[in-house]
């Protein structure tokens, strides 16, 4: 289910928008932007032509080299404004499913704990007592009213101890309804066990081996599906620099896949056009440009490796999808921020990324 709803985010004298911070308010991210300015946390670097960029975690030593020379000051010495993006905010089914699941749990528990496990009761001989002069003959216990009392508790406890074993009873049925023959064997199992009333160690054995069963089919069946997308996406980055990274994007939700995929071959053509430190391939394949002591030519962000490539993009990624930015169409802010109104080239970058985004996400699970 999904609610379109408008966020604020910083941005700095080029636009840049920082997906650290979104405010539903304006008035809180204007405070949050009084609070940075007014403090005298974080570095501001001063580079040449007038260009200023603010360091909120402080600035690394290696920023600085003998060729170029940058100066320094403490606090925010540069102009952020609020802007405002429309966004959607994604109500998962996945969520709700896992709720589901819990409460399934917990009244499966509770009807176990009250079938079995209920204390033994045993009623006291009452006889009068000389120290309380207590009259057993005439007391209220011995009345019509307390005996239809009890037997109402009793025919209540007895509903809901068995409204509880139906539901519970009716919540495993559905749970198993679709396991395969292991399973199916596995419930036999279980019938031939209550029919000839095991010992409770044979019982908590069969329990144990019944899940262990059923982690290993859903294990199998993950991995399944994982060698499945691999092999959809060996199709199509099979021979570029991207190749040694399938494994890392199809442990990705698909959407957030699709779009590592399409932007990739947007901006880098699969990784063959990149952003190098040192003549070093920088594995930034999207154009990424989060400000990191390493940096790469084009003022791109240098990863240290593919996985910490595919922790970071995805995760900015996923983040996106997670407020419902899942199209190409208004995913386009990766590209030109807020200003993408203005961008000639916006409507060419959603053709190009749609291409591959379209092709991964039509060839996922009905």
């Amino acid at each position: 289910m999904k609610l379109k709803r408008k966020l604020f985010c910083i941005t700095d004298n080029y636009n840049k928008p920082d997906f650290r911070c979104l405010f539903e308010d304006r008035a809180d991210a204007e405070k949050k932007i009084r609070k940075m300015q007014s403090s005298l946390k974080g570095e501001t670097v001063f580079f040449p032509n007038y260009k200023r960029d603010f360091f909120i975690d402080g600035v690394k030593k290696n920023t600085f080299s003998a060729k170029r020379q940058l100066a320094v000051k403490k606090g925010c010495w540069t102009t952020l404004k609020v802007k405002k993006m429309s966004l959607l905010a994604d109500i998962r089914s996945e969520t709700l499913f896992s709720r589901i699941k819990k409460t399934k749990e917990r009244s499966s528990s509770l009807s176990m704990q009250s079938s079995y496990d209920l204390p033994e009761l045993s009623l006291p001989s009452f006889q009068r007592s000389s120290f309380f002069e207590f009259d057993w003959q005439s007391s209220f216990l011995r009345t019509k009213a307390f005996t239809a009392s009890c037997a109402a508790l009793f025919m209540l406890t007895f509903g809901t101890i068995f409204v509880i074993n139906h539901n519970a009873a009716n919540q495993i049925n559905s749970i198993f309804a679709d396991a395969q023959a292991d399973q199916t064997k596995m419930m036999v199992m279980a019938q031939t066990r209550a029919s000839e009333n095991k010992d409770s160690t044979i019982t908590r054995q069969f329990d144990e081996k019944l899940d262990e069963l059923v982690l290993e089919t859903l294990l199998s069946f993950d991995n399944l599906k994982t060698e499945e997308f691999e092999h959809e996406l060996r199709k199509i980055l099979a021979k570029s620099p991207m190749e040694d990274m399938i494994p890392l994007i199809a442990q990705q939700d698909r959407t957030v896949a699709a779009f590592l995929v399409g932007i990739a071959k947007k901006e880098s053509n699969f990784g063959r056009r990149v952003p190098v430190l040192n003549g070093q391939d920088c594995f930034n394949y999207w154009g990424y440009r989060g400000i990191r002591p390493r940096m790469g030519s084009g003022g791109h962000t240098c990863f240290d490796d593919p996985q910490d490539a595919i922790d970071t993009v995805g995760g900015r990624l996923g983040r996106l999808v997670n407020a419902d930015v899942d199209t190409p169409q208004e995913m386009v802010l990766w590209k030109c921020g807020s200003q993408c109104s203005k961008d000639p080239q916006a409507g060419k970058w959603i053709r190009d990324v749609n291409l591959y985004f379209k092709k991964i996400q039509n060839d996922g699970p009905a």
